[in-house]
């Protein structure tokens, strides 16, 4: 399934993690993703399984249900968790909005959220084995890196892979408009929470409000203009293309 340029796997499992040592700066260790690891994060996601009430594991986007000012809408439930040599598998249940993203190439990697450290095993030396995944995230820009993609471009008849549009390959444009996006929210929450900060903790007045919402217009409107420049970028080339054609 998918559109002309990615396709998802038709059997819709998708790489959680591969398997590696994987620093997280914000918490100051290195995760552990081994083989073990992976065993017990399928064995305790079977184990809440069996209750009839567990809903899945959410995914969600850009890890947005981490913070209480975003909206957790699913991009879709994992309802099956797998153990393997290549590392962490999901199969996922997508929703509308996480199927329109994922077809439409606008986020093409996931990232895991595991326990915090107190809750994985220690290994010593900084170092933890997680043994439980709490959510999963689309997004562009995942901690851990090295995963595989969730789409790829779809293959022509006979197999072989879609070839580049004429002119600049554009294939990751929505990818690159969204991560733009991304960073500009990013930013605006950590400037919002620095603001409560230097407030005592208070919520931040109407106009910090005003200011960050007004961040993340600018941010939008940012992307739009990066992607109408890649649009007449493409039609200049198709345009010379043309050109060089005629005698």
């Amino acid at each position: 399934m998918g559109n002309k340029d990615f396709v998802l796997a038709g059997d819709g499992w998708v790489q959680i993690s591969p398997l590696g040592d994987f620093n997280h700066a914000g918490a100051g260790v290195v995760q552990v993703i081994d083989r073990e690891a992976c065993d017990r994060i399928s064995a305790d996601f079977n184990g809440r399984k069996s209750d009839p009430n567990f809903p899945g594991v959410l995914l969600d986007f850009d890890h947005f249900s981490l913070d209480t000012e975003k909206s957790s809408e699913a991009a879709g439930w994992i309802s099956d968790l797998e153990a393997r040599d290549t590392g962490l598998w999901a199969r996922v249940r997508w929703s509308d909005a996480g199927l329109a993203a994922a077809q439409g190439g606008r986020f093409r990697l996931v990232s895991p959220v595991f326990p915090a450290p107190d809750a994985c095993e220690d290994l010593g030396g900084g170092k933890i084995r997680p043994v439980k995944l709490v959510s999963v995230a689309l997004t562009n820009e995942p901690n851990i890196k090295g995963g595989r993609p969730i789409a790829n471009r779809e293959p022509e008849a006979g197999g072989r892979r879609a070839e580049p549009r004429v002119g600049k390959d554009i294939s990751n444009r929505w990818s690159d408009v969204a991560r733009a996006a991304s960073l500009a929210v990013r930013r605006a929450k950590a400037a919002a929470r620095k603001l409560r900060s230097e407030d005592g903790g208070r919520r931040a007045d109407d106009g910090s409000r005003k200011d960050a919402k007004t961040q993340r217009l600018e941010a939008a409107r940012a992307a739009m203009m990066w992607e109408m420049a890649e649009k007449r970028s493409t039609l200049s080339a198709q345009l010379s293309t043309l050109k060089g054609g005629k005698s």
